[in-house]
């Protein structure tokens, strides 16, 4: 039994949030369970129901998500009673076409003062309601374009995740987690959030969503404002890359340029810099997880573990299976 977590007395007991995560077609299953993990284990390690948390459809009616498994909800969202947040949980594709009575039931809540957030292409949805006008948002990558054409309002944040007062986007993936960490981070403090980012064999939690910038900073200054953007849309998407000619499409400049970019700044090519992001990616969750070398695979974008071991043995001078052997590695991973 995991013994429970001794919490700094704070004068008055923590408020019980009650979530709802509205599903909606095509939802990413990964996204909606990296955020649904950190509640669990919040309440495990503190021994309290700091949250309660329901899964919702329009009408009660089972959804589909984007990997075809069929999920049947607890409830609907016009009887789920009181919230303090609803997040919508969208997919890895383009815009989510949004229902104008589910656009009628957001700005409802909207005036009752309950926090919205949304994952991957839901994002969309909060725009369509026209809650998002004046905030910093971090949508899915496949619906980026359209969102900065169609809702000039809205900051799109090159960031995997944003929380901009009562309105909490994720790109989607490991971001729905890195999201949910930060929000009980804010609400019950350091204590339980590296309790659970230790259980999650989490190595770092960000106090702010900034991805990490591998040690390249210097190369990555503020006079790359291009640069910066396109290698925070590449972190925040390593489980399905990104098109090269989408990522130049998403910080407007042609795939030459974006090549000329990385040539002169990094000395390699994007799609190098992308590959090498994945693998580092490849190798937090290898010596930091159990998960099988073939979901690792799946996992930092790779269509077969042949080729992904290939890829790692040739970055890192291994191959993947021995990052488990129990030894430390020296083997390290050059930019150029």
């Amino acid at each position: 039994m995991t013994a429970a977590l001794q919490l700094p007395r704070q004068g008055t007991q923590a408020r019980l949030e009650s979530i709802g995560f509205l599903l909606l077609d095509g939802f990413s299953l990964i996204a909606l369970a990296g955020a649904l993990e950190p509640l669990r284990l919040a309440n495990q390690l503190s021994a309290t129901s700091l949250y309660r948390w329901r899964t919702l459809t329009l009408d009660g009616s089972p959804c589909r998500a984007g990997n075809g498994m069929q999920v049947s909800p607890e409830g609907i969202l016009a009887g789920a009673g009181e919230l303090d947040a609803l997040i919508l949980c969208g997919g890895d594709g383009p815009a989510c076409v949004a229902d104008p009575q589910l656009l009628t039931q957001l700005r409802d809540l909207a005036e009752r003062d309950v926090h919205l957030g949304a994952l991957g292409s839901a994002s969309w949805v909060l725009a369509e309601a026209g809650l998002l006008h004046g905030y910093e948002c971090s949508p899915g990558w496949a619906c980026r374009v359209d969102l900065r054409e169609r809702f000039p309002g809205i900051a799109l944040s090159p960031q995997p995740y944003s929380l901009d007062r009562d309105r909490y986007t994720a790109a989607g993936g490991s971001a729905a987690l890195e999201l949910m960490l930060q929000l009980i981070g804010r609400s019950q403090g350091p204590a339980l959030l590296g309790a659970i980012s230790e259980t999650l064999a989490f190595e770092q939690v960000r106090s702010e969503p900034v991805p990490p910038r591998l040690t390249l900073r210097e190369a990555l200054s503020s006079a790359q404002p291009k640069l910066q953007e396109v290698i925070a849309l590449m972190e925040a998407n390593l489980e399905e890359p990104i098109d090269l000619d989408d990522l130049a499409s998403f910080i407007e400049l042609s795939r030459r340029q974006l090549e000329r970019l990385f040539q002169k700044y990094l000395h390699c090519s994007p799609s190098r810099y992308y590959l090498k992001l994945r693998l580092l990616r490849a190798r937090q969750l290898l010596r930091q997880t159990a998960m099988p070398v073939v979901q690792v695979a799946m996992g930092c974008g790779f269509l077969s573990a042949q080729n992904f071991s290939k890829c790692y043995r040739e970055h890192f001078g291994i191959p993947p299976s021995n990052e488990r052997l129990g030894k430390p590695q020296l083997c390290r991973i050059a930019m150029h």
